[in-house]
């Protein structure tokens, strides 16, 4: 109680100043919580329905009537751009030749776009060529620059030597490679003087 004393009078302009403060403080909520959800990672979309699944799946790739992969594997669906391979075997040819052999749980072939022709595997995946053995969890073939690329770490062993480390780029025979973050130990026995030795990006 006030003792029927009239309490003070606000001012139209006192009054226009909290009803501002409340419109701004209520139109900031949500634009905060906008914010917060900008910061959370990104998730992938979701793949494509399939449009045909098959049991068996085999596919190869030629140039100018040159062969230059062959990709075979357990299952496989079919996407709008993608082919997605279980347990897919790619042999990678070089002048006739194939020049590895890659074994993975799953592979990705790119069938539209700049990644036309390109393959992605990933799980175990191994590589073996007659200048190596390549280990590893994720790998791209590159198909127009005819390059191997583990952008994680990798591991390649010749005979005794082993090396790892990360971002490898390497020709399909693993006789060229480079690698960023080298942790070696190298034998002069399984080094050959024409192939390149470790070196970074």
């Amino acid at each position: 109680m006030n003792g029927g004393k009239p309490g003070p009078k606000r001012s139209g302009r006192s009054l226009l100043r909290h009803t501002v403060a409340a419109v701004f403080l209520f139109c900031l909520m949500p634009f905060t919580n906008g914010c917060q959800n900008t910061e959370e990672p990104l998730t992938e979309p979701e793949a494509p329905k399939p449009t045909q699944k098959l049991d068996r799946f085999s596919t190869q790739h030629t140039e100018a009537g040159i062969l230059k992969w062959t990709l075979v594997g357990e299952a496989s669906t079919l996407h709008q751009d993608t082919v997605h391979i279980e347990n897919p075997t790619v042999e990678i040819f070089e002048n006739g030749e194939v020049a590895i052999t890659l074994t993975s749980k799953k592979g990705v072939q790119f069938l539209t776009g700049t990644d036309k022709d390109n393959l992605h595997l990933s799980g175990d995946v191994v590589g073996v060529s007659k200048d190596g053995k390549l280990y590893t969890d994720e790998l791209h073939w590159r198909n127009r620059a005819g390059i191997l690329y583990a952008p994680n770490e990798a591991t390649v062993v010749r005979g005794t030597s082993t090396w790892h480390g990360t971002e490898m780029r390497a020709d399909p025979t693993l006789e060229t490679v480079k690698m960023t973050n080298n942790r070696f130990q190298l034998y002069p026995r399984d080094e050959k003087t024409h192939e390149t030795q470790p070196q970074s990006k």
